[in-house]
């Protein structure tokens, strides 16, 4: 199958595009296994509770950082060299999970997968650069499909190593297999990735250049953006400080406080990913049919009404009806607001702008995940949850003062 475009009936993923879903989905394979358990092994490994929220607001100040340095080299030094290379360590980084001993050596991996993140800028440009403008919203639909499928089984999977062979060790097995998988699917996408972006100038710069300038481009690039991009990143930063205040502890509180078995609980978040899967291309329709706002706003809307689900669920009937709500938002969420992203945003400021749309919601999230662990710890095991949902109504509001050109707004 060439990879110079790929539009079967229902997908469509041209290029490069096809390139970082094929790795992504392989490398995800293992990363299911640990990622719906990650607050748990560290809560194994000794981490105290409030700690978790600190490790987390570490990884996001520092990925917030990495991202600035790598909007600014997607749109200065271009995408594909920046993508294989941090693709590496990402996926590499599992491996210092496997050999952690003790709770402060979490600082390590933590750190590292954050400054890998310096690639996600030049890929999400390049997924953008690689897809029509008109045909996005099935794009991301497609791409998200395929990501998506091993989230269906690999969870239960993680469940299941961890009642064989307890917390730790059956996810340090999980992180191990997921650096072997995550490093063969990475040299894949190195040899089949193709450069999107080529800047006009390359000019050599010192260290101190390079600072200047990355501050420079970045605010630049801000100034330059729309009001609608600029309301994008208002509302991205107002549904992380949401997502920052309602997930850390989800796992926790429904394995420990709710004495769910892990499998139970691999098992709820492979049927949010297979709902999202299966809705995926019905909502894209959706939006190609009713317009991107009306779809962001609904997108958004689901947001909420699954965090109100979640905090009243009493048995495993509620769980499952939460589980299924946060397929139905994974669904309409990703063919809308990253479609919108992409077309509010120029090509030459996407890397940058990008970023941006990542980098403002990490700096925010930092005191909520550091509030989610002060709530969970010390004020209720539902209080985060409940402090979440205002943040989200209010990124639904956000959404509606768009304005964009054509009748289906």
């Amino acid at each position: 199958m060439s990879t110079e475009g790929m539009r079967l009936r229902f997908l469509y993923l041209p290029g490069n595009a096809w390139v970082l879903a094929v790795s992504s989905a392989f490398w995800t394979v293992g990363g299911s296994i640990v990622n719906p358990y990650q607050s748990i092994f560290f809560e194994a490994i000794g981490t105290p509770l409030p700690f978790i929220g600190v490790l987390a607001a570490l990884s996001s100040v520092v990925t917030a950082i990495t991202y600035l340095v790598g909007g600014y080299i997607a749109d200065t030094w271009g995408r594909r060299k920046v993508i294989a290379v941090f693709s590496f360590v990402a996926a590499a980084n599992s491996f210092i999970y496997f050999f952690v001993k003790m709770w402060p050596e979490l600082f390590i991996p933590v750190t590292v997968g954050a400054i890998s993140g310096l690639y996600t800028p030049a890929f999400n440009a390049t997924l953008n650069d690689s897809m029509k403008a008109d045909l996005r919203p099935r794009g991301f639909a497609s791409f998200t499909i395929l990501t998506t499928i091993p989230s269906v089984f690999s969870p239960y999977i993680g469940g299941l190593l961890m009642q064989q062979f307890g917390d730790v060790e059956g996810l340090k097995i999980g992180f191990f297999v997921s650096g072997l998988l995550g490093v063969a699917s990475v040299t894949w996408r190195a040899l089949r990735l193709k450069e999107t972006f080529k800047p006009s100038r390359s000019d050599s710069l010192s260290l101190a250049q390079f600072v200047v300038g990355v501050i420079r481009h970045n605010a630049s690039a801000y100034r330059q953006a729309g009001s609608n991009a600029r309301k994008l990143i208002v509302y991205s930063a107002l549904s992380s400080v949401a997502t920052g205040l309602s997930t850390l502890y989800v796992s926790i509180y429904v394995i420990k406080g709710l004495n769910l078995p892990p499998t139970y609980y691999g098992l709820l978040t492979g049927l949010s990913a297979l709902t999202t899967i299966l809705l995926l291309l019905p909502a894209a329709s959706f939006v190609e049919r009713f317009g991107l706002k009306r779809a962001a706003v609904l997108s958004a809307l689901s947001s909420p009404l699954s965090m109100l689900v979640f905090v009243s669920a009493n048995g495993m009937n509620d769980l499952i009806a939460w589980s299924m709500t946060g397929g139905v938002s994974g669904a309409l969420t990703s063919p809308t607001i990253q479609s919108l992203q992409g077309n509010v945003v120029p090509a030459e400021l996407r890397g940058r702008l990008m970023a941006m749309f990542s980098v403002v919601p990490l700096l925010v999230s930092t005191p909520a995940q550091i509030a989610s662990g002060v709530l969970f710890t010390y004020v209720s095991r539902l209080a985060p949850f409940i402090v979440s949902i205002p943040f989200y109504a209010v990124s639904v509001y956000i959404l509606t003062t768009l304005r964009l050109d054509g009748s289906k707004n």
